[in-house]
């Protein structure tokens, strides 16, 4: 079959099967999969996703994470997780041979629904308005089922690949997990290019920023000063390091130079202080002043940049404040991690990886009847640096558009999502080979 011709068989089944594709990321997101750290309830999702990939010819693999070799001592290996019944899934479909391979690898664990109301509930799955809503829908059940719907398109459409194709279902990417994706890579799927379909607003990102999240914890003297005792608020010093590490984020962009991956924009590295507890948040009324502070904050870094690092600098910037923020002397924070430090990594530059940025590029401009916007790095941390730097598979981040990711009402754009499906399909065939063509 001419190249030309596989375009258009493409295009019309795309369009013929708008209906049927949003259904199925509308089942996807109806299949609560919530990650609860350190638990996750994954598993119905993940059967799902393993019988769609057998219904579709995959040879399909589902294992537990517990039984992967070496996983638990690896170097990048976050413990403290508990893997009992969430397996991860993959399934392959193998081609004629004389090709190249690729994986679509997406998590299947979303962050929870929140506290906010939603219009519809979170896991309705609700199409109105050319969007389809719920947890997970933009981040990532969309970006997954576009990958199965253009593998479903050049199945039925008799195009035969030459290169192999994995799509993987990772489990606990959330919260800064990665170790699901970690143990795909152990299981020998590191095919010649991996896609990750998290929401990019179909802007291919082949880099991806890094970032931590710390508990900061502080301890005040408590009370009352009816004997001149000298008492200090542990909450005055949480605001004051709330305070401070607002300061500190424009340090940190004079410190670090942008990216070029990153030269779009002017949003720097973020620092966010993400929640402040204090006191006794079981009586709404206070008598004395509070005697411990939490804070949580998120810190991001470029590729190659390191917690470690990252801290060093904090506490240098710390000492310098002193003089602006005289309680943060009297009351030091302690802190420690949430979460492993999520590295930032790109894809390793050399011919593989240029020659594959084109194919995708090129096969974007058929899907979209445009060039694809330029290439560029992610405003978020994600599970790509399992590939890039713990495997041979260099990793691009590419998905659908939507909005509200984390948040209520989160919602997947269903134009882009065919245009993704598309792109995919135009994307495999162009990478892997067609027989015929």
């Amino acid at each position: 079959m001419k190249r030309d011709a596989i375009t258009r068989i493409i295009a019309e089944w795309v369009e013929s099967n708008k209906e049927a594709s949003a259904a199925l990321a509308a089942e996807l997101v109806r299949i609560p999969s919530v990650n609860h750290p350190p638990n996750g309830n994954e598993a119905a999702y993940q059967s799902y996703f393993a019988e769609r990939l057998r219904s579709l010819g995959a040879d399909v693999t589902v294992y537990e994470l517990d039984d992967v070799p070496g996983l638990n001592d690896h170097p990048a290996f976050m413990k403290t997780r508990n893997y009992a019944g969430r397996p991860n899934v993959h399934g392959l479909f193998a081609g004629a041979g004389a090709g190249r391979s690729l994986v679509f690898s997406g998590h299947a664990d979303t962050v929870y629904e929140g506290t906010e109301p939603w219009r519809d509930g979170p896991f309705s799955g609700t199409i109105r308005d050319g969007k389809l809503f719920g947890r997970g829908s933009y981040d990532m059940k969309g970006g997954m089922a576009a990958a199965l719907e253009a593998i479903r398109c050049l199945r039925e459409c008799g195009i035969r690949l030459r290169g192999d194709v994995y799509i993987e279902s990772v489990v606990d990417e959330e919260h800064g997990g990665a170790n699901g994706t970690l143990a795909g890579r152990l299981m020998g799927v590191n095919p010649d290019m991996a896609v990750i379909p998290e929401p990019t607003n179909l802007v291919p990102y082949p880099a991806h920023l890094g970032g931590g999240i710390w508990k900061a914890e502080f301890s005040g003297k408590s009370g009352i000063g009816f004997n001149g005792e000298e008492l200090v608020s542990a909450l005055d010093a949480t605001v004051a390091f709330a305070m401070l590490l607002q300061k500190f984020k424009k340090r940190l962009n004079e410190l670090v130079p942008t990216h070029p991956m990153w030269s779009h924009t002017d949003r720097g590295i973020d620092v966010v202080v993400l929640s402040i507890v204090s006191g006794d948040t079981n009586r709404e009324l206070q008598e004395k002043l509070p005697a411990d502070g939490k804070l949580n904050f998120w810190i991001e870094g470029y590729p190659g940049m390191t917690d470690a690092q990252i801290l060093d600098w904090l506490w240098q910037f710390y000492e310098s404040e002193l003089p602006n923020f005289p309680i943060l002397a009297k009351v030091r924070p302690h802190v420690t991690p949430l979460i492993r430090y999520l590295s930032g990594s790109e894809m390793p530059a050399g011919e593989p990886t240029e020659s594959f940025l084109a194919v995708v590029r090129r096969s974007g401009a058929t899907a979209l009847g445009r060039e694809p916007e330029a290439n560029r790095g992610s405003p978020f941390a994600c599970d790509g640096f399992m590939f890039n730097l713990h495997s041979p598979t260099p990793a691009l981040v590419l998905g659908p558009s939507g909005a509200n990711a984390h948040a209520a009402d989160e919602y997947l754009d269903l134009d882009s999502y065919s245009r993704l499906i598309r792109w995919f399909a135009e994307l495999t065939v162009d990478w892997c080979g067609a027989e015929g063509d």
